[in-house]
């Protein structure tokens, strides 16, 4: 059996109410039978320690084995929270995290054991007693009492010294240790440097671990140091092995005649790529063709990565560990050597190179009625950019715009465009028509300076190119889905699930108020039903507010060994096809694909079902990688978008109210989108009440009204340095009462002999709400 094999054996003998409670010695002798060879234990042993550390059984009654199931204990990641909370997530939506009332030594991210301890039931009153019931019943509660798998090797932050020695001040604020560096251990780091360091000892009783100073970054305000350290913080490796680099320099751009023949040769057809004006890497090229009897051919020909990273390769470790490339303010860390992604997989004008092609047929309704797919060859006829493609595009043939009127390609390539576009317009009513939802959010640009500071954030354009390499890219994913599924083979699909309940519940709370109808029950809402609010909202004050509540209703998309579907895009079938220089799941996908084009016939049961294993942890993972880059590529966003504002204390901003909380009103500047807050105790005419089903603030005396959506003129009047947060007060006719939006707000019941509703505090009083 191999290890996979043992670890469902394993499972399977804990399974029966006669065998939970095994000793190594009892689980060998139902796993293994009679057959006790030294090599097969130590491999069992093993199996049964990854289980272990993956939280699957536990060892109780000294040292007997039990699946945890059938225990007192819960695996899973540790999260904190702030102000001394820790709960263990449960990792599954609709079950609540469970509190964690002792860490231990564990930190933010550990996958840690904890044993549950359920809560006591209240007392039963006397019938006499008219106490109303407690609002919420006990919750249970945890403590760690192992660290199953740590997520943190090193840590990034400041150093501090003071008479008790020299510290490091985490950058990541989940990381409620103190760190202390031992002597010698500090690489004489001055004080306020960022440092990346090692963990050697973890946290004590004391919450006191111990670190060694690994490297200088820089001091805050450095160019670069603001990039570099979200980058380390969230583990995200700068560099490649020397293995890694070397196999990446020692790949080859010559096509032989052997391999010519087993490619389709589509050099000689008008390809063009289109991208972003500071793109190096092209990976994705595009043609269109109108049929004679109506309808039109489509090519989308994506870099062939999997002929340079083949499996069991060091470049293939490495992609499979870094996921994706991540893409920062300043610079992009690409999951592959550049040798390859601006190199040999860029599909550079006027160069041969190896591709995947996607040819679909579409008819006069834009349905795709066949699709084929090749190993290909394709020679670029140009690289154009969205901006020249948009204005010429947007600009009509006979009266082309100033930019357009001079655009710098041959004539058959422009010919090609028109037809491009009418193609992806059908593409794009099609996909409109069966309901599905488009995300077209206002966003903004940062743009920086030589050294990397921000000169100025202005409002992203998304222009007629943009949609039309969308709409080619989303019917290649697609249709290679879809050839996948029928095939069968295993590989790995996008996957969107419909929103939960409690999301729509949620709001349609803020929606309606807002004049927005979201249906009851959540079967009847579908991505077209979303559509329609983004319609309705198009265009007026609150667009940009009802995007972001639509978008929150979302789940998030991930990766998964199932072909479940798109939900948002109303699509049966979808994958990651078009972009494998930047995503390992786009990589699996070729593979998968490449194999069927040379077999022409699915793999045999036996290793169908040993690869869908494999995808499923690869799903997990690759998800994993995609939150932990975009995780990183905000963060570093938001920290430059601080750095620029923090210098516009006192200038007045329109916004929007983002979000509703308890200690104020978090808002969005409008057309830079930076958020911050505004602190109940900076709304000075009245005393403030939170009612959070209503998510909104309701001024007790005046009956004024601050809800989501609301439209405000507020000052920037605080940059904390150290928290990198923003507070701003209303200003104008934002921080008095407005006629027409008073609320009626109700007296508080009293029951029995309760106490009167407290009056309003007097003006002028701090009226923060705790």
């Amino acid at each position: 059996m191999n290890s996979n094999q043992l670890r469902d054996a394993i499972l399977e003998a804990l399974k029966p109410r006669s065998s939970r409670v095994l000793s190594f010695s009892e689980l060998a002798n139902r796993v293994l039978r009679a057959d006790l060879d030294p090599s097969r234990e130590d491999a069992l042993r093993a199996a049964a320690a990854e289980l272990e550390r993956r939280g699957e059984i536990v060892r109780v009654k000294g040292e007997k084995l039990s699946r945890i199931e059938f225990t007192d204990y819960q695996a899973g990641t540790l999260a904190i929270r702030g102000e001394g909370r820790a709960f263990l997530l449960s990792g599954v939506p609709g079950v609540p995290d469970v509190p964690v009332t002792a860490v231990g030594s564990a930190l933010d991210g550990d996958v840690v054991l904890v044993r549950v301890e359920a809560s006591r039931a209240a007392p039963k009153a006397a019938p006499k007693d008219k106490r109303p019931a407690p609002r919420f019943a006990p919750r249970a509660s945890g403590v760690v009492v192992k660290v199953l798998q740590r997520r943190r090797e090193t840590v990034v932050g400041k150093i501090a010294r003071g008479p008790e020695g020299t510290f490091i001040v985490p950058f990541d604020r989940r990381i409620d240790a103190r760190l202390a560096v031992p002597d010698g251990k500090d690489m004489s780091a001055p004080t306020g440097i960022f440092v990346e360091a090692r963990i050697t000892a973890y946290p004590d009783d004391r919450r006191l671990a111990l670190a060694e100073v690994l490297d200088l970054i820089g001091f805050e305000g450095d160019p670069g140091v603001d990039v570099e350290v979200v980058a380390r913080k969230w583990g995200i490796p700068r560099k490649y092995p020397e293995a890694v680099i070397a196999e990446a320099e020692a790949a080859n751009g010559t096509v032989g005649t052997d391999e010519r023949m087993l490619r389709a040769d589509f050099t000689g057809r008008t390809i063009v790529t289109i991208d972003g004006e500071t793109a190096r890497d092209f990976d994705d090229a595009i043609e269109a063709e109108e049929l004679p009897g109506g309808g039109f051919r489509v090519g989308i020909h994506i870099a062939d990565v999997s002929h340079y990273v083949s499996i069991g390769s060091a470049l293939d470790a490495e992609a499979f560990e870094r996921g994706t490339s991540v893409y920062f303010p300043d610079r992009a860390i690409a999951m592959l050597p550049e040798r390859l992604s601006n190199d040999l997989c860029s599909l550079r004008p006027n160069e041969e190179r190896r591709t995947l092609s996607a040819v679909l047929t579409l008819d006069n309704q834009g349905e795709t009625v066949k699709s084929e797919f090749f190993r290909s060859l394709i020679k670029s006829r140009a690289r154009l950019t969205y901006t020249d493609v948009g204005d010429f595009l947007e600009g009509s043939p006979s009266s082309p715009s100033k930019k357009s009127s001079s655009f710098p390609i041959p004539s058959d390539v422009v010919a090609m465009l028109r037809v491009a576009q009418s193609a992806g317009a059908l593409l794009r009513a099609k996909r409109v028509s069966r309901g599905s939802l488009d995300f077209d959010l206002p966003d903004s640009d940062v743009l920086l300076g030589e050294t990397g500071d921000v000169v100025a954030i202005v409002r992203a354009v998304r222009n007629e190119a943009h949609r039309l390499i969308e709409e080619f890219m989303l019917a290649a994913n697609e249709a290679v889905a879809k050839h996948l599924e029928f095939i069968p083979t295993p590989t790995l699909y996008r996957v969107h699930d419909r929103p939960d309940e409690s999301r729509l519940a949620d709001i349609r709370v803020v929606l309606g108020p807002l004049g927005y109808d979201l249906p009851e029950g959540e079967e009847e809402v579908s991505p077209a039903t979303f559509q329609a609010i983004l319609d309705q909202a198009q265009g007026k004050p609150e667009e940009r507010l009802v995007s972001d509540l639509v978008l929150r209703a979302q789940k998030k998309a991930i990766y998964s060994e199932e072909c479940r579907g798109h939900y948002a895009l109303a699509a049966k079938h979808y994958c990651h096809f078009t972009s494998p220089i930047r995503r390992y799941p786009d990589l699996l996908v070729h593979r998968a694909l490449v194999e069927w084009l040379a077999i022409r016939r699915p793999p045999a049961p036996d290793d169908a079902e040993g690869r869908t294993r494999w995808f499923h942890e690869a799903a997990a993972h690759c998800s994993s990688r995609e939150r932990r880059a975009e995780s990183a590529e905000r963060e570093a966003i938001a920290w430059k978008k601080f750095v620029f504002l923090s210098s516009r204390v006192g200038e007045e901003f329109w916004a929007y109210v983002s979000a509703v909380v308890g200690f104020g009103l978090f808002v969005t500047l409008e057309d830079i989108y930076v958020d911050g807050l505004v602190p109940i105790s900076s709304l000075g005419d009245d005393f403030y009440r939170y009612e959070d089903v209503e998510h909104r603030l309701v001024g007790s005396s005046t009956g004024r009204v601050y809800r989501l959506g609301d439209r405000l003129r507020v000052k920037l009047v605080k940059a904390d340095a150290e928290k990198r947060g923003l507070d701003f007060v209303p200003v104008g006719e934002s921080a008095g009462a407005r006629r027409g939006v008073r609320a009626h707000v109700p007296p508080k019941p009293q029951k029995g002999r309760g106490r009167r509703p407290s009056p309003a505090p007097p003006r002028g009083k701090t009226r923060r709400r705790r």
